[in-house]
This record gives structure tokens, C-alpha cells and sequence, in this order.
């Protein structure tokens, strides 16, 4: 018995196909079976598509400025040596920000396409969802109004000129993060972008002592050190969205749609592990702690070290290959090379966060029993974040000439999973259960958090979202049950299992005429949009929906490998 384990990204980009989102019933999909599933929806008139949105304008006010006005200093370029790791890549902040999708919040086309949703929705209620909804993707220009007493709209966002908008298309920027005040944070009321920010223009960054001359006569900013800006909670204000349930106007409840903070506390990476360890890294390629001036202007600025790369790499690889598809659509001014190294940042520290192994094989009776054990290595849930995200078993067996035997997490040429006969086994209207044993082709162990409505349906939107109806999303290492936040952040629809575990789940396959199987190969799939949703979005009458789906319909939401392993018997 040899068996081998590995893990590696796989770019989505490879394997790029020109094919519909989904097959209707009575289309014949890859393989020749017939896709079951309700009757054909009715017709849905659709508006012509979101126009390009502006360029970036630098644009300062009484409290920000848009990223542009760092990038004087802060950004590297081709003309110095400063803020360039060992091999020579650009490590300056603003380089490595603008192509992540923190630079990406408000420009980002998925995003705006839910939003315009949620306003189709909830017609005659658009200030709830425009103030809901740019809170933390377009914060700066959504503080600004604030203050004048107003919101920020969804045209305002997408077409306005005004010095808001300006900043709010500049997404999670530069003075937005950095004038986070040590206010309250880590608690209930900092979270669902309850950050504070002052009127002092004080940037705070973790280096003590810092030249402050330069930056207040530039751009009349003072930096503050102050320790708070390396802290986990400062992250949590926007990643622990608590969004309202209403009734009719009225707050009756929260929803805790996404809480990675939450999920890290009840962790043992809580301890000496932020989330800016893994996502501003400090050290190189070569795991070397990076020393580098952290401004290229003025000139003999010595070198600060803990140097943070400001990468905010994560698991949306996918949205960014999208953005360079359509990198002069979204006005960004960011190249599309840029985004693809972004997008393969993004998938290597996607395949950091899982590994699977072949615990077992043996027969029992007439079928080979196959133990699997999926580990998450992240310092939160795999998947964690938005929850349009999922992870699943691929497990696929084959006989002594390659033939196929059983295969169970099998996908289409749009993402969606299949069947060997092609059949589709995800639905938007239904949710599939947790699995301690597979038996069954059709049975597929898919690790994700599905909303449900006020009815109990199963709902990929925020704002009409109570709950989950499903969270078996691999646990952390070092969880616990006691956690103060149980209640929200706990697992849903694994009742029962018991190899359902911290930092791990093991799931067995019982393989049904195994004794021919000579070789298994396991794979952890993800993808961070399911195709169900696409499915959905693509029929919602409104420009931003309208302009994403033809996006997604150019680049399908084919899942990354993020795991690997294979047994031969």
C-alpha cells in the first residue's frame, strides 16, 4: 500500500471555459444525464448593465484622502530600491494594497451586484440598505456623510463626483484603517463597522518614533505610534458583521452574517497569532523577516522592522481574476498583471489552510471503507468569511485501468456540483446535509454556511437572512464549546457526529464492490461563489447584477484545489 500526500493551488484561469451559468431542465450537461430540478422560471426583463465605473481622483478632505495621496511617499515604483523584498518585488504599501480586495471593497462587481439586489428588495427602503451596505466597503466616503448628517447612495457610489464619492470608490483605504481609534474595540458595539475615527489626523502605525516633519507638511497628516493598529480587534470592526433583522422599521434582532474575529478568539491562534501574521506577512518568499524604510521619500529614512506587507491576501481569488477581466471597467487604474498576482497570492494561502489525508482503506464485507480526514490549518474557520464560500470533498476511485468506480464531489464546466451522469446536486432552494458516511455518489461532504430566511428557507441574502440552517464549516484548532459567543458562531447540522472535532473531521466512505478499487484520490475543493448563487444573481433586474453575470458567465467559478491526497491499493 503506497500513499502520498500533498497540497497545491490550482489557478481557476487554466481552466477557463465559455459556458452558460447552469443548464435549464431538459438541457443535457457534460456526461448525458438530464438535470432534474423544478420547472423553468418565468422570464425576467433585465436593464441594460452597469456602466464603467470613474476613475480614482485624489481627493483629500477635513479627516481623509484618497490612497493616491500615500502613494507620494509610499509608494515604490520602478525608480527605488526602498520598500523591495531580497528578490526584488515591490513591497511598498500602496502597490500591494491596490490590487487586493481591500483596494477592491467598493469597486468590486459582486459586491455592488448583491447590493443592487437587496435595493430591488426592499423598495421604498433604500437608505437602510445604502447605509447597510457601504459601512465597510466604502467607508470613508460613508463616514463622510455621516457626518453632513446623510448616507451615501448606491448612485453616488457608482457615478458621484463629489469629494464622497471620490473616497468611498477608494474602498477600505489607506486613512480610513489607519485612523481607527483604540476605542472600545474587541467590543459589541466596535463590530458591523463601529470603528471611531477622531478629527486629530493622527495616522497610527506600530513603528515608535516616527518622522513626523515630512508627512504633515505632504499631506498634513501626524503619525502616531500606537500598538493598537497591529491588533486583531482593530481587523474585527469590519469582519464581525452583525447585520439588522427587521420588522416592517423596526431592529427586532441582529444576524451574524460573517465573524472571523470571533472565530480566531475561540481559537489557540488567539494567543501570538493576529490575523495580520498571515495576512500582512513580514517575512519574504524565503521566510527572512523583511527590514526596509517603509517610505521612498524623504530620502535616507532608515529601515523599520517588523516590516507588514500589506497583501491582505484571503480566499477570493477568484473575484480578482474577474477584476483583471475587467480591470478597466472598474476604473481602479490597477493592471491586470497586478491583479493576477494577487489572485495567485490568494490561492497559495488558500491551499495554507488545509490538508487531507487517507487515514485508511480496508474492506468491509463487499466494500472498501475509505477514512478521510480533512485538517484546517487556519487560524478561524475553512471557509470562513462571507458566506457565499465552500469547501468540499472530492474523493474519486478508480480500477486497475484508470476506469471510474465511484466518485462522489464531482463538478461541471460551470462549478456547480455534478454527478458522473452530470445530474446537478446543488440547488438554490435546498441545502446538502452533513455527512459523517458517505455511501452514495449523490452524497458529497461540502463544508459551508448556508443563511436561512424568517421562514426557514435557505437565503444567499444578507439583509433577508435570521440565521444559518447549515454551519459545518471546519472548526479551528483549539475551539470550544464554552466560548461566550457559542450561540452565534457554533456548528449547525452535525449533531451526531462525533470525528467532527477541532482543527479536523473525518469523514468515512463506504464504497459498495470495492474489491476492485486500486487507487484513491482525495482533493479539497473550494470556491468562494457558489454557482447557485450566480444562478440567482443572474436574474435580479438591476444594471449591477446584470453587468456581474455577464462577468461571471466569461470566467465560471471553478474551484481551486486546495489539498491533495491519493492511496493506491
Amino acid at each position: 500500500m503506497n500513499a502520498t500526500n500533498t497540497r497545491y493551488a490550482l489557478r481557476a484561469g487554466v481552466l477557463l471555459l465559455l459556458l452558460p451559468l447552469g443548464f435549464s431542465c431538459g438541457e443535457t450537461p457534460p456526461g448525458g444525464g438530464t438535470t432534474p430540478g423544478p420547472e423553468p422560471e418565468p422570464e425576467v426583463e433585465l436593464p441594460p448593465p452597469l456602466d464603467p465605473l470613474p476613475p480614482v481622483v485624489l481627493t483629500t478632505t477635513d479627516r481623509f484622502a484618497t490612497s493616491s495621496q500615500c502613494g507620494q511617499c509610499h509608494f515604490a515604483g520602478p525608480e527605488t530600491t526602498v520598500m523591495h523584498d531580497a528578490a526584488g518585488n515591490d513591497i511598498s504599501p500602496v502597490y500591494l494594497w491596490r490590487s487586493s480586495m481591500m483596494g477592491f471593497a467598493a469597486r468590486d462587481p459582486y459586491y455592488l451586484a448583491v447590493f443592487g439586489e437587496e435595493l430591488v428588495k426592499h423598495s421604498g427602503r433604500e437608505a437602510f440598505v445604502e447605509e447597510t451596505c457601504t459601512r465597510c466597503h466604502a467607508p470613508a466616503g460613508s463616514e463622510e456623510q455621516a457626518q453632513a448628517g446623510g448616507h451615501l447612495t448606491f448612485d453616488a457610489l457608482v457615478a458621484g463626483d463629489g469629494k464622497e464619492a471620490n473616497l468611498a470608490r477608494d474602498g477600505v483605504t489607506c486613512t480610513l484603517c489607519h485612523q481607527i481609534a483604540d476605542d472600545g474595540l474587541g467590543k459589541t458595539q466596535s463590530f458591523g463597522g463601529g470603528f471611531v475615527i477622531g478629527y486629530e489626523r493622527e495616522i497610527y502605525g506600530p513603528h515608535l518614533v516616527p518622522k513626523v516633519d515630512p508627512m504633515q507638511l505632504i499631506v498634513n497628516y501626524t503619525p502616531t505610534a500606537s500598538a493598537h493598529i497591529t491588533k486583531s480587534e482593530v481587523c474585527a470592526t469590519c469582519h464581525t458583521v452583525l447585520v439588522p433583522i427587521m420588522k416592517g422599521d423596526q431592529r427586532v434582532g441582529d444576524f451574524l452574517e460573517q465573524a472571523p474575529y470571533l472565530e480566531w478568539k475561540n481559537s489557540t491562534f488567539a494567543e501570538g497569532v493576529p490575523c495580520a501574521t498571515c495576512h500582512l506577512p513580514t517575512q519574504d518568499g524565503a521566510k527572512v523577516d523583511i527590514s526596509s524604510p517603509i517610505a521612498k521619500f524623504p530620502a535616507g529614512l532608515g529601515a523599520r522592522t517588523p516590516y507588514g506587507q500589506h497583501r491582505f491576501s484571503g480566499g477570493n481569488a477568484y473575484m480578482l481574476r474577474i477584476l483583471a477581466d475587467n480591470a478597466e471597467w472598474t476604473g481602479a487604474g490597477v493592471a491586470p498583471e497586478e491583479l493576477e498576482q494577487s489572485a495567485a497570492r490568494a490561492e497559495a494561502h488558500v491551499a495554507e489552510g488545509a490538508v487531507v489525508s487517507i487515514l485508511s482503506a480496508s474492506m468491509q464485507g463487499s466494500a472498501l471503507a475509505v477514512e478521510v480526514q480533512v485538517e484546517n490549518h487556519a487560524g478561524h474557520k475553512f471557509p470562513t468569511g462571507y458566506p457565499s464560500r465552500r469547501a468540499w470533498i472530492h474523493l474519486r476511485a478508480e480500477g486497475a485501468g484508470g476506469e471510474v468506480l465511484f466518485e462522489s464531489g464531482g463538478f461541471d464546466a460551470t462549478g456547480a456540483l455534478v454527478d458522473r451522469a452530470g445530474a446537478r446536486l446543488d440547488r438554490s432552494d435546498s441545502v446538502l446535509p452533513h455527512h459523517d458516511v458517505v455511501t452514495k455518489e449523490s452524497e458529497v461532504q461540502v463544508y459551508e454556511a448556508i443563511a436561512k430566511d424568517a421562514t426557514g428557507a435557505p437565503t444567499h441574502r444578507p439583509l433577508a437572512s435570521v440565521g444559518f440552517v447549515k454551519d459545518n464549516r471546519l472548526l479551528p484548532l483549539g475551539w470550544s464549546s464554552a466560548d461566550p459567543w457559542i450561540d452565534w458562531i457554533g456548528p449547525v447540522g452535525v449533531t451526531g457526529d462525533g470525528t467532527f472535532q477541532p482543527g479536523f473531521d473525518r469523514v468515512t466512505y463506504k464504497i459498495e464492490g470495492g474489491a476492485a478499487i486500486r487507487r484513491v484520490t482525495v482533493e479539497v475543493l473550494y470556491q468562494s461563489v457558489r454557482p447557485t448563487e450566480l444562478d440567482t444573481l443572474a436574474r435580479v433586474p438591476h444594471p449591477a447584477a446584470v453587468r456581474f453575470s455577464s462577468m461571471a458567465s466569461a470566467r465560471p467559478s471553478i474551484p481551486l484545489v486546495a489539498a491533495q491526497a491519493l492511496i493506491e491499493l
